[in-house]
């Protein structure tokens, strides 16, 4: 049940990877709200502390000009955001300058409009369906010129909604949309929703030009360069140079807000096990720590520098194949979980970093300090005691020459894939077979080459098996895709089929009460953790090493800063 009201902090979503946002207005913005008009000039972060760090800083004390070096995983290869092939959180960093940003994200994941792309917008319930009005800034143009209106829109979602397979679209929340209609103006834009839909801010944060998606082709083909007259936003592709692996944005002539402060960025890719020391010798000017404990600690030690911390939007955990051997079996599931000491498997794979930093997340759909976090763990926390004692009440008793349980002469053997020679992986799986061993379950390491990892996940060749779940500032958005029936879920990866879980996940889908929703979403987690569905393990850590100078940038966490603000701080 709930226990508590906290602030909106983080999301979890429903995908492997999930490209994120762009901007950032630290105000507290009400979830609930109906309507939403903003005053010119937001998009300077305030408030940071455990939620994001990004050296928040106003404009005015920044020095204008300058080069921002950051290091990225490859550049894109698909620029199309909406694509499959460029919906990849690798390239959102390279994508937010470039690309429609409406919503300015605060601390909490709360979205308010970004003035340079929505002046405000209407949100109203007519008869049993939500009807949103979008008022645009005429003042935004694409950079062929044209400006942006509410024929992008309608083409975006006509590309989008699944009614025509060949868009290769890597979202579904357009099929929400009814309808796409001119307002008063072509800088209105009417959407009307089939039903109600309260997560419609994230399928309308961005849009593509109507030229860009007019066909199959153009959409999963025609991106496959960087389609400058396509782009839009403060910034724009100058170069890109193949041999060093180097893309260069400039401030865009077209921007009609405010200068950006930089000259330039320069997005380099450096092979992960270099980005570190290239940090060290003043190569870059920021990177992605991650969870890597020997970048942290070289990081940690470059003068007039600093570790940027806030809580990521990844989270680790373990998921049951319940359509699998002896996982088939609910008591076997329960069991498990309750081995296990999420402690120490955290405390282990986090080794090297901030011992803060080090512990157990006990929410299937909220990350820690969010609005709606509840621990819904207690009753599934380690307890190797009961776990001994469920397993005996199920049949299963163990071998006194073994320790082994067994049933009917059957061993209690259980398989976890590991991914070989990905550190966190093998961890995993050592930590969970000695662990299991305790209550007397048998573990065997599969060894799955990383190559094979989504070849043997979507399979269901695997048992159990760690990954990690990426999410967005919209927790609630397509639970059933994870949680809901495995026979239409395609993401349910655990393939438990729970028809009081599939009610209530229904419900958070079109409830528009926000307290309400927030019950029903801890209903939810409560019959997640029953099911023995998915083991959450830890909220990994996003630590940013930045110069110490660089203002507006770094672990974001859930909120977002305006590419335009980017900078360094005067001298």
């Amino acid at each position: 049940m709930r226990r508590t009201k906290g602030l909106a902090a983080l999301a979890t979503g429903v995908a492997l990877a999930l490209a994120g946002c762009t901007t950032s207005n630290v105000g507290g913005a009400d979830p609930t709200a109906s309507a939403g008009v903003v005053e010119p000039g937001g998009g300077i972060a305030t408030g940071e502390g455990e939620l994001f760090e990004v050296n928040a800083t106003p404009r005015a004390e920044l020095d204008q000009g300058g080069t921002l070096r950051r290091a990225v995983g490859p550049l894109p290869e698909q620029w199309n955001p909406l694509h499959v092939g460029g919906a990849n959180a690798a390239y959102s960093d390279v994508f937010a300058p470039i690309s429609v940003a409406n919503w300015d994200f605060d601390g909490a994941g709360v979205p308010t409009p970004n003035e340079n792309f929505l002046l405000g917008f209407d949100d109203d319930m007519v008869g049993e369906q939500e009807v949103v009005v979008l008022h645009l800034n005429p003042d935004a143009v694409w950079n062929s010129g044209k400006p942006i209106t509410w024929q992008d829109y309608a083409a975006t979602v006509s590309a989008c909604n699944g009614s025509n397979a060949e868009f290769q679209c890597a979202t579904g929340a357009f099929a929400a949309v009814q309808s796409v209609e001119q307002g008063d103006t072509p800088f209105d834009v009417v959407v009307t929703f089939s039903a109600a839909f309260p997560d419609w801010k994230a399928a309308l944060s961005t849009v593509l030009p109507a030229d860009g998606v007019a066909d199959p082709a153009t959409f999963n083909e025609g991106w496959l360069e960087h389609p400058a007259d396509w782009a839009t936003g403060p910034f724009a592709v100058e170069s890109t140079d193949a041999a060093q692996q180097v893309l260069t944005l400039v401030p865009n002539e077209r921007w009609w807000g405010p200068a950006p402060i930089l000259d330039e960025i320069q997005y380099r890719v450096v092979s992960p096990e270099g980005t570190a020391l290239a940090f060290q010798n003043g190569e870059l000017d920021v990177f992605d720590v991650g969870a890597d404990p020997n970048a942290f600690q070289i990081a940690s030690a470059v003068p007039g520098a600093d570790v940027r911390r806030a809580g990521s939007t990844s989270w680790r955990n373990i998921t049951f194949n319940s359509s699998a051997g002896a996982l088939t079996e609910l008591a076997v599931r329960q069991a498990i979980v309750r081995s296990l000491d999420r402690s120490v498997i955290a405390a282990s794979s986090l080794a090297g970093l901030p011992a803060e930093l080090q512990r157990p997340l006990d929410n299937h759909i909220f990350l820690e300090g969010q609005e709606g976090y509840e621990d819904n763990a207690a009753d599934y926390g380690y307890d190797p005691v009961g776990a001994r004692a469920a397993l005996d009440a199920a049949g299963w008793t163990p071998d006194p020459r073994t320790g082994i349980r067994e049933r009917d002469g059957e061993p209690l053997v259980v398989r976890f894939s590991v991914l070989t020679g990905v550190p966190v992986s093998e961890n995993e799986g050592q930590l969970v077979q000695a662990q299991l061993r305790e209550v007397g379950i048998d573990v065997e390491l599969d060894q799955v080459p990383e190559a094979k990892f989504g070849e043997t996940l979507f399979s269901g060749d695997f048992e159990l098996m760690g990954m990690y779940w990426y999410g967005s500032p919209y927790p609630m958005v397509g639970l059933g895709e994870i949680y809901g029936d495995p026979a239409t879920a395609h993401s349910n990866f655990a393939r438990v089929a729970s028809p009081e879980l599939d009610e209530v996940i229904a419900k958070i889908a079109t409830e528009t009460d926000h307290e309400a929703r927030l019950e029903l979403a801890d209903q939810a987690d409560e019959l997640i953790w029953a099911e023995a569905h998915t083991l959450p393990l830890y909220q990994r850590p996003q630590l940013v090493a930045a110069v110490s100078d660089l203002a507006n940038v770094g672990a974001t966490g859930l909120s977002s800063t305006r590419p335009e603000n980017w900078g360094f701080v005067a001298g």
